[in-house]
């Protein structure tokens, strides 16, 4: 590896050692046969020396927190975040039949909400991670072949002019870990097709007596520097219908991460709709 990927490996594993207290979160104790296959032909047997190169590869981009990801056999890595668990409560208000639609993706870590939007038979798929998980999901694609577009750009280099605008978008867990929230709203909004749909997720304040404010984070949130603001759940949907979505339902996940203060996790299903006049555009 050159210096900068392990300047950025030694730098995800000392935030993840904060959190969780090991560098290296081990796979999600689950039952391979139980998992989403994200590839028809993962084979059901691995012989020793292709599980030993799967196990060095997988090992050499620690620390997995997406998955769990079966890669044949019974080999399973990833899994700290459980997203199979998120993905429990989500799959049902997702259409089982994506077929001529085009999808994004935005903040896909190791890819896991990719390979599942994937599945559902979709035109296309632009996966957009600017961290280093994005080689964890090139890993992965490498396995599963699946046709998925993954590139390492944030929200700020996506426009519809290059990109093209999109039937669904979906983007969790991005919003408290950017400092420019509203400006990542407007242009996702620029993303989404008219007719189309936004599955927005974000951790917000649980304490219903906040729902209405925002609560900004001047050090770490459970050991994570990177957590900026956190909406209340009433002040996150002002903030999508400000942008230009319009609210049709809400889906709620269950408790975040046990931090400094009590948090939860939650998704707001859009569609398009009209921005506030006072927002200045974001893009040419």
């Amino acid at each position: 590896m050159t210096a900068p990927v392990d300047a950025a490996l030694t730098h995800l594993r000392e935030a993840v050692a904060r959190q969780l207290g090991i560098e290296r979160p081990p796979p999600a104790d689950v039952d391979p046969a139980q998992l989403v296959r994200f590839a028809p032909d993962l084979p059901t047997e691995l012989d020793p020396a292709r599980r030993a190169e799967l196990e060095a590869a997988a090992a050499e981009l620690d620390p997995w927190l997406q998955g769990p990801f079966a890669l044949g056999g019974d080999l399973v890595v990833g899994g700290a975040w459980r997203n199979d668990g998120r993905w429990n409560a989500l799959s049902a208000h997702v259409p089982e039949e994506l077929s001529g639609k085009r999808v994004l993706d935005v903040g896909s870590n190791a890819g896991y909400d990719p390979f599942m939007f994937n599945l559902r038979g979709p035109e296309y798929v632009l996966a957009c991670e600017p961290f280093h998980f994005h080689r964890q999901a090139l890993f992965l694609e490498s396995i599963y072949h699946s046709g998925i577009d993954f590139r390492q750009i944030g929200w700020e280099e996506l426009d519809p002019e290059t990109h093209g605008r999109f039937d669904l978008v979906h983007c969790h867990g991005v919003l408290y870990h950017d400092p420019h929230p509203l400006q990542m709203l407007q242009r996702l909004r620029a993303m989404l097709a008219d007719g189309g749909q936004i599955y927005f997720g974000s951790m917000m304040l649980a304490s219903v007596e906040l729902s209405e404010y925002i609560r900004f984070v001047p050090g770490a949130y459970f050991g994570d520097e990177t957590w900026w603001f956190v909406p209340g759940r009433l002040a996150m949907r002002w903030m999508l219908e400000t942008t230009g979505f319009s609210v049709q339902r809400e889906i709620e996940l269950g408790e975040g991460p046990p931090g400094e203060f009590p948090v939860i996790n939650g998704y707001f299903v859009a569609t398009a709709g009209e921005p506030s006049v006072l927002l200045t555009p974001r893009l040419p």
